[in-house]
């Protein structure tokens, strides 16, 4: 295939779930049940050029100061190279700060690497879009 990809569709929805998963604990704000799904290495980078490390990502999102209201995937695409598979979409979420709702659109790259078994996410990349130019209805 091209890209020496291996689309089998286990794969492909386990690692959609996965997603689900880590946004779910995302608006949770569960950074017990995102850790189980992160590797030790995991980095979290955006285009202004930070970078946070686990440890960092995980306390980011336990004391996030706004309510999620909402977050899901939209353009979801999953390539699965061997060992390594990476998720891409978009991740729309609403959430409220001081009674007014905010929404958001990210644009990302989900990278997973297979261990003992597992899929575990190791490097995610987020680009904020424009609400307003997304190329679908919300």
């Amino acid at each position: 295939m091209p890209g020496s990809t291996d689309d089998s569709a286990d794969t492909v929805q386990a690692i959609l779930q996965i997603g689900t998963d880590i946004m779910q604990a995302i608006k949770n704000k569960d950074s017990a049940t995102l850790a189980l799904m992160l590797g030790d290495a995991f980095i979290y980078r955006t285009h202004f050029g930070a970078e946070v490390d686990k440890a960092e990502f995980l306390q980011s999102i336990a004391s996030f100061p706004l309510e999620i209201l909402a977050i899901h995937g939209e353009e979801l695409k999953v390539n699965v190279y061997g060992e390594t598979a990476i998720l891409t979409g978009i991740q729309i979420a609403e959430a409220r700060a001081e009674g007014k709702a905010e929404e958001s659109a990210v644009a990302f790259t989900d990278v997973f690497v297979r261990r003992d078994g597992r899929w575990l996410m190791v490097l995610a990349y987020g680009v904020e879009l424009p609400f307003d130019e997304l190329p679908f209805e919300m």
